[in-house]
This record gives structure tokens, sequence and C-alpha cells, in this order.
């Protein structure tokens, strides 16, 4: 009988990404470390879903970074004739315009066309003018800030169709956490750079951080970083659970845990010195004891998540659109990926694949429309952007993510805050990760916070 060292054991929820590499890290600092995960894969947002003969992305990825040194360590996963470089190329459909995404100043003004950089520079003027004058102006959500910074033109034609349209509530309910999908920059900077001349040195989104990076793709699709993560920590000794969801953990006065874990029918007890979490928070507060008081139970309830569809639609081969993606306003869709862009092996010899985004809420009537109807809403405008013909469709469908995104409302902080304040009082328990600790991060961003974690955890003393 192998007796368990409960203070070197590590329990992860959760096995995307952020979980996996946790797990690599804390096998190499010398622990014992199991992940659970309720689904029957490992990968979470960064699967490649496998149907037929597709190999199809939860939406578009990239693998890049500018820290070195996690790059060198994804790349250094793969061997060389795994992974092909890209050069970004994506962008915008406004009033039957493609610009560049991301936005550049001169994309703004100049390409947008004359009408709209009349008017935008006009609206811009006016606002600046009141703001001189009235300086109670306030950016206290999204819809003051984006009309403060760029005037109430560019508001009206754009950030806000746009903002509406991918988080399914008006603008003045957004936090200015949401502003990542812009940049926080003013119109009249916009405008210094126009007649500076700088129009591509500035971006205006923080998008940019792929504009400037080397991007790698794995030519089985983004899947594969997590399958090399699996096999690296399984090789490390790690062992992984699947189909198995967590009903109650229970911290002791030692500060360690006890886990209970329904694995198919069995009711399973475990220990562990370390509980680390990748699971959505609200999800975590119901499984915490002794039971946490109400105002934590409430916050919870009030912390929601983006929901999202991919519908895929197969095509005769052919390039469609001549860029990776394409980010699209006043559709029911927000972006288009064209999957032959990123590698022609990811779909059957002869066809291309669309992948359509579709954000929405949980339980919402978009969530619960079918493929037929989401397909017959999105071909209309499909055929009406001169994508394609409903006739070149060879078949379509879809998969859906229930926590896709953070959803940065109004009062998310306040409700973040009180969640965390409780939980910080258990010293082992760490939220982590994208869903984990509800905070938007690309690939790398997870891994490198991971690092981070441990490196913080060996300067405490604690490991």
């Amino acid at each position: 009988m192998v007796v368990k060292k409960v203070n070197k054991r590590v329990i992860i929820l959760g096995a995307g990404v952020t979980g996996l590499s946790a797990g690599i890290r804390f096998l190499d600092s010398g622990f014992d470390v199991c992940i659970l995960e309720k689904s029957m894969y490992a990968g979470g947002l960064a699967k490649t879903i496998v149907r037929d003969d597709y190999r199809l992305d939860l939406g578009p990825h990239h693998l890049f970074s500018q820290n070195e040194t996690i790059l060198k360590e994804i790349v250094g996963l793969f061997e060389k004739d795994e992974l092909v470089s890209l050069s970004r190329d994506v962008k915008l459909l406004f009033h039957d315009r493609y610009l560049k995404y991301p936005l550049t100043a001169k994309g703004v003004l100049l390409h947008m066309g004359l009408k709209h950089a009349f008017f935008g520079s006009l609206s811009y003027i006016w606002m600046a003018f009141r703001r001189l004058f009235f300086r109670n102006t306030r950016d206290d959500n999204f819809h003051d800030w984006a009309k403060n910074n760029f005037g109430g033109y560019l508001f009206k034609i754009f950030f806000k169709p746009y903002t509406e349209q991918f988080w399914g509530i008006p603008c003045k309910e957004m936090s200015l956490d949401c502003i990542p999908l812009v940049t926080k920059m003013s119109f009249f900077k916009t405008l210094k750079m126009i007649f500076l001349k700088k129009f591509e040195k500035q971006s205006l989104s923080v998008a940019e951080r792929e504009t400037t990076l080397k991007l790698f793709y794995p030519v089985k699709g983004i899947g594969a970083i997590v399958k090399k993560l699996e096999d690296s920590f399984l090789s490390k000794g790690g062992v992984i659970k699947f189909n198995c969801v967590a009903s109650e953990l229970t911290c002791k006065e030692d500060n360690a845990f006890i886990l209970l874990y329904k694995d198919g029918d069995n009711l399973i007890t475990d220990e562990a010195a370390r509980i680390i979490s990748t699971i959505p928070i609200p999800s975590l507060v119901k499984i915490i004891r002794p039971i946490p008081p109400a105002s934590v139970f409430q916050s919870a309830d009030n912390l929601k998540y983006l929901s999202t569809i991919i519908l895929y639609i197969a095509i005769r081969d052919r390039d469609f659109m001549d860029c990776q993606y394409l980010y699209m306003v006043n559709r029911p869709y927000n972006r288009i990926s064209n999957i032959n862009r990123f590698h022609h092996k990811l779909s059957p010899e002869g066809e291309n694949v669309l992948a359509l985004e579709i954000t929405c809420h949980f339980n919402d009537n978009t969530w619960k429309n079918s493929d037929d109807e989401l397909f017959e809403k999105s071909i209309v405008h499909l055929e009406s952007d001169q994508i394609i013909n409903r006739d070149e469709v060879k078949k379509f469908f879809s998969v859906r993510i229930k926590n896709a995104y953070p959803f940065y409302c109004l009062g998310y902080r306040e409700n973040l805050a009180e969640i965390l304040g409780h939980l910080e009082q258990t010293p082992n328990l760490t939220l982590i990760g994208r869903t984990g600790a509800f905070k938007y991060m690309d690939i790398d961003q997870c891994m490198e916070d991971t690092a981070g974690m441990i490196k913080r955890f060996k300067n405490e003393g604690t490991i």
C-alpha cells in the first residue's frame, strides 16, 4: 500500500493550459500532483475539436509571447516540423470597407472614409470643448469612456454597436475593464499621430501584441500545445482524472484539504496540502466548506461569464476572404475565421471551413437556437457580404462554450473582491487562469502566471 504524503500533494481543478502548466511546475518542485477534469479531454478553451476529418480550434489562436522565456518553453515542446511561422493578417469589415485590424490611427480616420473622418473629427472637437469647460465629465463606464475619448460620432457608428453586439448589454452597464477590446487611447492622440505621420507605429488595440511578435501555429491545431503539456505532465509522474466533478472542499485546521469528488458514479475522498483552482469562481464557491457567508454566495451569483457558440460551415476549398479572420459589426456573429489560412491540413482535401463566433449568455435565446436556426440567421449576411453562397455549403455544426469570457459588467469588481476577500482566509487555496481568476488571458499569459505563482511560493518559503 502506497501512503500519500499529504504535505507534498497538490490537487488541481481543471486540465486546461493553466492547470497542466501549473501541474508541471509543481512536479518539477517535488510535489505529487493530481488534476481533476470534468470533461473527457484536457484543454479547456484551447482544445482542437476533431470532427470527422476536420481539426477545428475554438476560435482563432496563435502561439506568441513577449516573454522570451515563456515563448522558448512553448516552442521547445514541439519539433521543428510541428510548428509553422505566420504573419498576422486580420481585418475589420466596417460599412463595406475592409480595414486592417488592430486599428491604426490611419485606419480610423482615413480608411473609414472621408465622411466618417470629417464627422468623427468634428464630434471629437465638440467633446474636447465640453471637457475643457465642464470638468465634471467622468469615465464611469465604457459608454462614457468611449464618448469622452473618441467623440459621439465614432461611438455611435463603431464602439457602441460592436461592444453591445459582443457583450449583449448596453455600454452604460459595461465596466472599463472591457476596454482591452480597444485601447485606452484618446482621439486627440490619434489626430496627433496623423499630423506627425506616425500612421503605422501606434495601434489602437491590445492585439498590437500580436502584430509585433513572432507568431507560431501547430500544424495539428492549437490543441497540440495541450497534448504536449499533457504528455509532459504525465511523463513526469502526474495523474489526470477525467469525468470528475468536485463536490465538496473542506479546509482542515492544519490548512490542508479534504476533497470529495464524483468519479462516474463513485464518490471519492482525497487529501492535499494545496488546491489550485482554474474552474469558474461560482462553481468553486458552491463546494467550499465551511459554507461561505450569504454575501459571498450572492456575489458569486452576480459574477457572470460570457458564453460563445462556434458555428463551423464547411465549403468547397477556396479562399473566401483574404485574411485569417475578420471582425464584423451588426451581424449575428462577431468574428469569422478562415481555417485553411492557419494550416491547409486542418480541413479535408478539397474543403475549407468558416468558423463563426457568436457570443451570448448561457441559456438565452441565442444559446437555445438550433444549429439550423443559427445557420439561417448567418447565411443571409454571409451572402449579402459576398463571403460565401448557400449552394457551396457542404455541412455545418456547432460547439458551445458555457464560460468563455469573464463578463465585465458594472459591479463585477465589488463582487470579485467580496469573494476573494473570503477565500484569501484559506491560505493554501489559489485561484489562477482565465476562468479561475476571472481575468482575460492568452495561452502564454496563463503559463506565465503559473511560473509567477511557483516563484512567489518559493520566495514566501511555502513550498
